[in-house]
């Protein structure tokens, strides 16, 4: 038989296939069929049901062509409802190749490919997060009083920890910089400086509630969980006495053992948008929302939204090419290193129309360079093309 074996199809199996009738033929000892057998009643055949899914086609194909030739995702969602409007993994496969049987040598390829194309990257693809993360550092300290909007740290472009020296993006240094400029020049010398006030298992702990380190619950198969450490897998890979506070600097930018997928940031970005009460995300139209919160204080959504708002709109912030004519547009970039080549580049944030439609978006660009060039690029097209879509005025 011919069943699903991933992706939506092997999640909705049942409902797509249906159930197999059966009917009963009487055959004789040369094996000709006499037709159908009467005295035993036959089974009748169930279809299956149609699937619905989110994805606004329009979408689906504009941001297919925005990361053609590249490799990385894009994932759009309604926070308001957790639907996935758009999902995109490059590079990928012909579908058409599973009309039929797959030649074993196409099949061999795929596999071999050092590109991946099977993976789905949106859920499968483990990336550090990069500056993304210090969104979720900030929402802490500020929920638990550690600083105000108003503490400042005073960026040189380098910081001295212990011997080791830790460097911001910006060579020249940032000056003196205050919460909302952090998030807006995605200063790290900031960070290095507010993570000394937190704890590593508390951090861990507002990471892991923001969906960081567990399953979204998507319903496709094969998601990844990522990783967050805390003391217990720090003292557990590196030992008791084989792992300290400079750890937690590289920790608190996205960097280091930290490890997301693109759906993660994304959720942490609805959790965002809409103040902390958000929705697993979803494909099948017709799903029963299952919410998905986290309890702040309203200042601090506040303060997180409005120097994401700065990020893209006001000059100087690193998401400016994210920004679109009618300013309703939030974001925060990326940068994250590694280890085969040109950093990844990330764009995560959200735009509004009317104050009633809004889509959230993730993109990473692997080996794309800083957040602030093609992950922000490619979302403010896509903001614009949303914009155009669903803005009837």
């Amino acid at each position: 038989d011919v069943y699903g074996e991933t992706g939506i199809e092997k999640i909705y199996e049942c409902d797509l296939k249906g159930t197999d009738g059966l009917e009963y033929h009487l055959y004789d000892v040369q094996g000709l069929n006499h037709g159908i057998y009467d005295s035993k009643k036959p089974i009748e055949i169930i279809n299956g049901n149609d699937l619905f899914l989110t994805i606004d086609l329009r979408l689906q194909e504009y941001a297919e062509s925005l990361l053609e030739n590249k490799k990385g995702s894009i994932i759009a969602m309604d926070p308001q409802s957790g639907e996935i409007l758009a999902m995109v993994s490059f590079p990928d496969y012909s579908l058409k190749s599973f009309t039929g049987p797959i030649p074993a040598k196409l099949w061999s390829d795929w596999n071999s490919d050092g590109n991946n194309p099977m993976m789905n990257r949106s859920i499968q693809g483990l990336y550090p997060p990069g500056s993304v993360l210090k969104l979720v550092a900030a929402a802490y300290a500020l929920d638990n009083n550690i600083i105000s909007k108003n503490w400042t740290v005073d960026c040189k472009g380098t910081y001295d920890f212990y011997g080791e020296t830790y460097r911001c993006w910006n060579q020249d240094g940032h000056g003196l910089t205050n919460l909302m400029e952090s998030i807006r020049h995605s200063c790290n010398v900031y960070y290095f400086e507010l993570i000394k006030n937190i704890n590593i298992d508390d951090w861990s702990s507002i990471a892991r509630s923001f969906g960081f380190n567990n399953k979204t619950n998507i319903d496709l198969s094969s998601e990844e969980i990522g990783l967050i450490p805390d003391r217990k897998y720090m003292e557990s890979e590196y030992g008791k006495f084989g792992w300290a506070q400079g750890h937690l600097l590289n920790f608190v930018i996205g960097q280091g053992d930290v490890m997301a997928t693109p759906i993660q940031v994304l959720q942490m970005i609805n959790l965002i948008a809409t103040n902390g009460n958000t929705f697993q995300p979803h494909l099948k139209l017709e799903k029963n929302r299952v919410p998905f919160s986290l309890k702040l204080k309203k200042t601090t959504w506040n303060t997180i939204n409005n120097s994401m708002w700065q990020a893209v709109n006001y000059t100087g912030g690193t998401g400016w090419r994210a920004k679109i004519n009618d300013n309703k547009v939030w974001g925060k970039t990326g940068t994250s290193q590694n280890s085969s080549g040109e950093p990844h580049s990330w764009f995560a944030g959200y735009t509004e129309i009317d104050d009633e439609k809004m889509m959230s978006l993730a993109v990473i660009v692997e080996n794309g360079g800083k957040g602030s060039g093609e992950g922000s690029i490619i979302a403010g097209k896509l903001f614009d093309y949303y914009k155009q879509l669903y803005n009837y005025d």
